[in-house]
């Protein structure tokens, strides 16, 4: 969908992301989003929101309905509106288009939209236990297998479909391996300050491994196929993060100068098996709706969910790997699904900015066969 009016992205940052298990480790969804709120509001000149829409794919623990929570705990007030998301990875990428949708329909006051995810605190549940284990066996499913990596509709985990797509593409494993160094090689590059929201407990990408080598690489052992290529090396991090932007229409500004210039959006739908290929499908549509051509974009941001999926994507559109995932990606700086939908969103309008503007697409592939890409300008 072409934005009908003139959206302006205000203010756009995240948190250093902290490893599994990491400096973030115990703090919370909740909290890790109400803290990248406040940093990111803390400047004066900035409008208050009117509306909170939180992508939040793991929100057991968390309370009910998270967003509301959050905007009352930053602060910004009984009236602010409150509307959180799971939508698997695009989850925050999702409320960023329903901030653009409600803004377009005539929303009174700006709309915050973003989301975090605690991946360390994700919890196990007990089935079975308000009513008895009667006899025999009980189990612990854990919610982040069960309800965040394995699709129902296939019974596959995502990183199995992707060895399924990587065969069936004729992507290598020593192409993949190359691909996750090269993340790693690009995030360290990477000047990240514009972007990043303070956080008490911890000051860098915690997942970021800048000694790494295809050596080490490629030692590691698949995850899911003896056969496969799916490995811990060349997939996205388990990580704690949070991400948020501001949105607004003009006459909502106060005068002030905005980050970028959000232009379109769109979503599609595929197999759920071939979900690593959402890009595909979302930048296709994209562009069709739009008129635009790859070559009219200066910088792609394309979820590093895991490595493979990156290079079948980047052959079938084609992509320019020089112009695709700059500052690295979910392999190098983690994967908090919640968050990550906003957090490439963030990235990419602040690289685009430190290279002098341009357009610029987020994209990414999402559980279940969804699609979901977003278009901006930096001028």
């Amino acid at each position: 969908m072409i934005a009908p009016t003139e959206l302006w992205i205000l203010a756009a940052g995240r948190l250093p992301q902290g490893r599994f298990g990491g400096a973030l480790a115990g703090e919370g969804a909740l909290n890790l989003g109400v803290t990248a709120v406040r940093e990111l509001l803390k400047d004066p000149a900035l409008p208050r929101p009117g509306r909170v829409f939180w992508g939040m794919a793991r929100s057991h623990t968390q309370g009910m309905n998270p967003a509301r929570t959050l905007a009352l705990r930053a602060g910004l007030g009984v009236e602010c509106l409150g509307t959180t998301l799971n939508m698997a990875c695009a989850s925050s990428l999702e409320a960023v288009a329903l901030a653009a949708q409600a803004l377009s329909l005539g929303h009174p006051a700006p709309i915050l939209a973003g989301g975090s995810e605690a991946m360390s605190d994700t919890p196990h549940l007990a089935p079975g236990l308000r009513w008895g284990l009667r006899f025999g066996h009980g189990s612990l499913p854990d919610v982040m297998h069960q309800d965040g990596l394995l699709c129902p509709v296939t019974g596959l985990l995502m990183g199995e479909t992707i060895d399924r797509l990587a065969a069936k593409r004729g992507v290598s494993r020593q192409e993949a391996d190359a691909y996750a160094l090269e993340s790693h090689r690009r995030a360290a590059r990477a000047e990240f300050r514009h972007e990043w929201l303070a956080h008490p407990r911890l000051d860098h990408d915690e997942c970021l491994r800048i000694e790494t080598s295809l050596a080490e690489l490629a030692a590691l052992e698949p995850v899911f196929d003896p056969m496969g290529q799916v490995t811990a090396g060349n997939a996205s991090a388990l990580s704690d993060g949070a991400a948020a932007l501001l949105l607004a229409r003009p006459e909502q500004t106060e005068g002030l100068r905005p980050l970028a210039k959000l232009k379109a959006w769109t979503e599609a739908g595929l197999e759920p098996m071939d979900m690593g290929e959402g890009p595909i499908h979302a930048v296709r549509k994209l562009l069709h709706e739009t008129g635009l051509r790859l070559n009219d974009i200066t910088l792609w941001e394309l979820n590093e969910a895991f490595a493979s999926q990156v290079l079948v994507c980047a052959k079938a559109l084609p992509l320019p790997l020089d112009r695709l995932n700059v500052a690295g990606g979910g392999i190098s700086l983690g994967h908090p699904i919640g968050a990550s939908g906003a957090r490439i969103l963030v990235t990419l309008v602040h690289q685009l900015r430190q290279r002098g503007g341009g357009l610029g697409v987020a994209t990414l592939g999402i559980g279940g066969g969804l699609g979901q890409a977003v278009l901006v300008e930096v001028a």
